[in-house]
């Protein structure tokens, strides 16, 4: 006979959410599924220099391709490699920020800096967040988002809060920017050329909603930290039996939390601490001035880590050694990224993308200009869902959209707006996002955890989006 305790676990385990790579395989099963039920379909495409612009009108059904368990596995082994720029970034700048913590630099640094701040630390948070956001609006941190989790990570550690807390600051700061990017060419631009509208113009409501977009996540996190300051058993990182010193706070060498008193930095850890601040500033400055790829910034992590690993004393034997043992917390994230990447392209592969994105996008042409105007911002957000690259999604999207907003009388302004609430709200919200769920990982939170929390704020995001489109099509907003 099992005891009531054992009956009530059972059926705990019964209720469990699974395991994001559990989640993300179940995924990938659902899309070979759809392969076999959704028929086969294709735009044509023609070429006009880097972008494969789709022809609207073009759409036609074709043989299917469905795939099989073993195609489906195959197209998980090319999500990792067409991935493999992110996960050696992955891989390479964990590393370099785990030789600066081996001599306890960085702790130690944030948390002398901690003490100081005490008493400021919303002024701290909202001068980071708004710094990359805005700098992000024009996508100039990039690729930067995952580099630098570890650092907030650190730091929200020093301010007395949890690994989550660091996610927030750095990956919610970058993509409240990014995501009504004002200025990103990458993306608004690429939208815009597709419109024939002239590029970035618009460009002051779009400004006013991206700084409501930061100011609005920024109180998110505020939100978050508060309640976590006065319930540590609320923190997404807290699990049942844990103690608060071992998800809260910096640890201290006796095993408990440190809260920054008494902190001081030798002269090497100052040494080692102001290079590598230097090197990423450097790294930044680099990325925003030559438009640097995963490429170039894990290369710069990479010699960053072997110069921290001389400066701190070690032997080359030891510093080999620190760089493997660093890599190893950043496994979790890299697969997580690299299985991400597989459930698009295995609806690609079947054949099917087109298809699906063909009938999301047919609704529109019941609607009037007003109602099709919100309503293409929930297009682009499920399409988005499908077609995690903004640019991609551009390629796709606009050149339907365009001709349906011509037809249903939705200005091409207003077209390009709805593309951009869609494609860069729904980031926050989909386990195919790779950087987002790679960044989760680092974080340590899974996926189902981090969107029970998360999902409320998206939709008032994504709510309050389709009112500002609808209202700017109202007004016809030409943006000129």
């Amino acid at each position: 006979m099992k005891t009531e305790k054992a009956v009530k676990d059972t059926k705990k385990k019964t209720r469990q959410f699974p395991d994001v790579y559990a989640l993300l395989f179940i995924l990938c099963i659902a899309a070979m599924v759809l392969t076999w039920i959704i028929p086969a379909g294709a735009f044509e495409r023609v070429a006009e220099g880097k972008i494969n612009r789709v022809v609207a009108g073009s759409f036609a059904y074709i043989e299917g391709k469905p795939q099989t368990p073993w195609g489906m596995l195959q197209c998980i082994y090319q999500g990792f490699i067409n991935s493999a720029n992110t996960i050696f970034m992955i891989f390479f700048c964990g590393a370099a920020i785990n030789m600066l913590e081996e001599t306890k630099s960085l702790s130690t640094a944030f948390q002398a800096m901690a003490q100081k701040l005490r008493g400021k630390e919303a002024i701290s948070i909202a001068v980071i967040m708004f710094g990359l956001g805005l700098g992000n609006s024009a996508g100039v941190f990039g690729n930067l988002g995952i580099a630098i989790v570890p650092i907030g990570i650190f730091l929200a550690r020093a301010m007395g809060g949890d690994d989550f807390l660091g996610f927030l600051i750095i990956y919610f700061g970058l993509m409240s920017g990014f995501s009504i990017g004002f200025a990103n060419p990458g993306i608004l631009g690429v939208a815009q050329t597709l419109a024939e509208v002239p590029i970035f113009s618009g460009t002051l409501p779009r400004a006013v909603c991206c700084v409501v977009n930061i100011a609005f996540l920024y109180v998110v996190t505020m939100f978050y930290y508060k309640r976590i300051k006065a319930d540590p058993t609320r923190s997404l990182n807290y699990e049942p039996g844990m103690a608060v010193s071992q998800y809260i706070g910096l640890k201290s060498t006796d095993g408990g939390s440190s809260d920054g008193s008494g902190s001081q930095l030798t002269r090497r850890q100052l040494a080692i601490v102001l290079f590598f601040l230097a090197g990423v500033v450097v790294c930044v400055t680099l990325t925003i001035k030559f438009g640097w790829s995963a490429k170039q910034i894990s290369s710069w992590f990479l010699g960053l880590a072997v110069i921290v690993g001389i400066i701190s004393g070690f032997s080359m034997n030891e510093i080999a050694k620190k760089f493997i043992k660093g890599c190893g917390p950043m496994v979790s994230a890299s697969f997580v990224v690299g299985i991400a990447s597989a459930v698009a392209l295995i609806l690609s592969q079947g054949q099917v993308m087109d298809t699906i994105v063909n009938a999301l996008s047919q609704p529109l042409a019941q609607m009037g200009s007003v109602l099709g105007a919100g309503f293409m911002v929930v297009i682009n957000a499920l399409i988005n869902i499908l077609i995690p690259s903004g640019s991609g999604q551009a390629a796709v999207v606009m050149p339907l959209m365009v001709p349906m907003a011509d037809l249903v009388g939705i200005t091409r302004q207003v077209a390009v707006q709805a593309f951009q609430f869609g494609d860069g709200l729904s980031n926050l919200a989909t386990p195919l996002n790779g950087p987002l769920m790679g960044c989760l990982a680092i974080a340590g939170v899974s996926f189902p955890k981090y969107f029970k929390w998360a999902i409320k704020f998206i939709i008032i995001e994504l709510a309050v989006a389709v009112v500002v489109t609808m209202a700017l099509q109202s007004v016809g907003w030409m943006g000129f």
